[in-house]
Parts: C-alpha cells; sequence; structure tokens
C-alpha cells in the first residue's frame, strides 16, 4: 500500500523509504508485485475450498502477476485440475509495475514464472490481439492455449439517458491517470487555461497524477472528486458531452473496459494518445475524436467552435462485450 498508493507527506516519504528498503529481500521476483506475498495464504484457502467444495475447475486473473503461478501450484495437490489462467495485462514484457527497471535476477525469476504458468495452465486468456501475438511471438509454442478474452462491462451499472444541454463542453475524466502522459496533461492544462469559459473537466480519481499540472494553472475550470461506485458515476454521465482518455505512448493499442462501458452509456470519447489500435477503433466507428501531442489545440477548437459538426455513432453495438456476453465465452472455454 505504502510504494502502491504513495502519498505526499514526510510521514509518508518515511514509510515509502522503509518497505522500498526491506521488501527485496523476502522475494527474489518483483518486490512492487502485491500478490506476490500470498502463496501460504492463497493455497491453503484454496485447497480448502476445492477440497470441501469438489471443485474441479479453477480461474485465476493477473496482474499482479505471481498469482498466476501461485495457482498452478494447485495442481500438485489436484492433478485433475482444470485451469484457465486469465493474462489482464502484459507480464514481464510490461512497461509498468516497476518491471522496466528489475535487475537481471529478478527479471529471470519473473520469466521463469511466465513460462511455468503457461506450461501448467489449460488454457491462457488475455484481452486483445497484441498481447496475443506478443506471447506468441515469445513462446511459439503454447500459440494453441491462448484465446481472446476482451475487456467487459457490466450493463446493470451503467445508466443510459439523454444528455442534458450546455453551452459548454463538459468533460469527465475518471480512473487511474497513468505515469508518462504529463507532456499530455500540460498541453491539455494549456488548452483548458484559453477557454476557461468554453470547457470544464471534471475528475473522478483517488490520486490524479495530474492534479499538481493543473494546480500550476490556477485552473477554476477543473474539478477533482472522489471515485464513486460505477452505477453512481454513470449516474453523471447525463451531465458530461465527453469522456476523456489520456494513453501513454505503451497503451495506444489498449482497448481497455473504459471503451466498452462509456459506449454503452452513449458517451463520446476523447482520446488523447499516440496512433494505434485505440485510436483507429474510436475513429473508424464514429465513437469521438483522437488527438496527439501538437493536435490537442486544433482538435478542442474544432469541438468549441464546430460541435455541431461532430456526429457521433449512436447505432454502434458493444452487446458483444457485455458481462453476459462474455460469461458465456468463458463458459466455453472451460467445457472445451
Amino acid at each position: 500500500k505504502s510504494l502502491l498508493n504513495y502519498k505526499p507527506g514526510f510521514f509518508n516519504k518515511l514509510l515509502y523509504k522503509f518497505w522500498i528498503s526491506l521488501l527485496p529481500f523476502f522475494t527474489k521476483s518483483n518486490f512492487l508485485d502485491r500478490s506476490a506475498f500470498w502463496k501460504s495464504v492463497m493455497l491453503e484457502k484454496a485447497n480448502v475450498l476445492i477440497s470441501e467444495n469438489k471443485i474441479n475447475k479453477v480461474i485465476v486473473t493477473g496482474g499482479p502477476f505471481s498469482v498466476l503461478y501461485f495457482a498452478t501450484l494447485l495442481k500438485k495437490s489436484f492433478p485433475g485440475l482444470f485451469l484457465l489462467s486469465d493474462w489482464r495485462d502484459p507480464w514481464t514484457w510490461a512497461p509498468n509495475w516497476g518491471y522496466s527497471s528489475l535487475s537481471d535476477e529478478r527479471m529471470k525469476e519473473e520469466k521463469r514464472m511466465e513460462k511455468l504458468t503457461l506450461n501448467d495452465s489449460d488454457v491462457i486468456t488475455v484481452p486483445t490481439e497484441s498481447m496475443l501475438n506478443s506471447i506468441v511471438k515469445m513462446y511459439p509454442e503454447y500459440a494453441g492455449k491462448i484465446k481472446v478474452l476482451p475487456h467487459f462491462f457490466d450493463e446493470e451499472e451503467i445508466p443510459v439517458k439523454s444528455k442534458t444541454k450546455s453551452d459548454k463542453l463538459r468533460l469527465v475524466y475518471y480512473g487511474t491517470t497513468y505515469i508518462n502522459t504529463e507532456h499530455y496533461f500540460k498541453e491539455l492544462a494549456d488548452i483548458l487555461k484559453s477557454n476557461a469559459d468554453a470547457i470544464t473537466l471534471d475528475i473522478y480519481s483517488d490520486n490524479p497524477n495530474c492534479k499538481s499540472i493543473f494546480n500550476e494553472y490556477q485552473l477554476a475550470n477543473v474539478n477533482y472528486y472522489q471515485v464513486l461506485p460505477a452505477n453512481q458515476l454513470f449516474s453523471k454521465f447525463e451531465n458530461y458531452d465527453m469522456v476523456l482518455l489520456v494513453h501513454p505512448d505503451y497503451g495506444k493499442d489498449n482497448i481497455s473496459t473504459k471503451f466498452y462501458e462509456i459506449i454503452y452509456s452513449r458517451t463520446p470519447i476523447f482520446l488523447i494518445s499516440e496512433p494505434g489500435l485505440a485510436s483507429d477503433f474510436i475513429k473508424t466507428n464514429k465513437l469521438g475524436v483522437h488527438a496527439s501531442s501538437g493536435q490537442l489545440k486544433n482538435a478542442f477548437s474544432q469541438l468549441v467552435l464546430n460541435r455541431q459538426e461532430f456526429i457521433y455513432n449512436q447505432t454502434f453495438d458493444v452487446s458483444a462485450f457485455s458481462l453476459k456476453n462474455i460469461t458465456s465465452e468463458i463458459i466455453k472455454l472451460i467445457h472445451s
């Protein structure tokens, strides 16, 4: 908690220094992986549940990543167990969670767990084709057991309402603000400053990294709120014209759960990122606007001055990515 949800302050800084110095002595793998210390507790509990309920099929999902490997160890106690390992994010080739700065020895241990997970799982699921291609390139011998299981949204959490009217462009941003996006937020801050009477931005996030940048510009048209449960958050979408998404370069191909839930709410997306699969998806299907570095000023100018020209595809069907349909796909996989 001290490392992953770091907050400013003298006491928090001391905690951070303490744990960052101590934790490496307790694991050979990535000590920023919050599941690195779950092994004994998780296996003990899982063994009891499997035995008492006569379970023969198990699904494990990550990251965090060590938990994926730990789940394969259940097969030692239950040789006939069917294991579906769901990789929601890149593992050893991830640019975040500290993987890019791991020592050779720690990366070797992560690679060992990664390969054993591939070998000992019956099915591996990943959310995107690009992730599938990355794994197959590294481990072609396991290509036959890797399947795409897209991110999904829960229809019951997302009320769909007609938008209220406003003479301003009302943006909303929710969730994590990613590292390596500071240059985008600085560019965005300039635009918000020069369009203070025309654009508003509401941010729902526990610890938005962009706040310090926006504070430098003293932006009165930016408001901060705590994270809300999904149904409460989406009930407010009638008062927003667009959802702002800001992706780092390594996320330019990432079409996450957010895309599908936002589309289901019938709210256009403003995606700030380098060109990639995500921007192609938005533009091809007329679901919003995309701009990369240097293009934000022109994109916002078009929206503010010529908003009537933006045509949103109200008929795009995202039902294939609903919880109901993805659950059906999982059932097929574990009974195949």
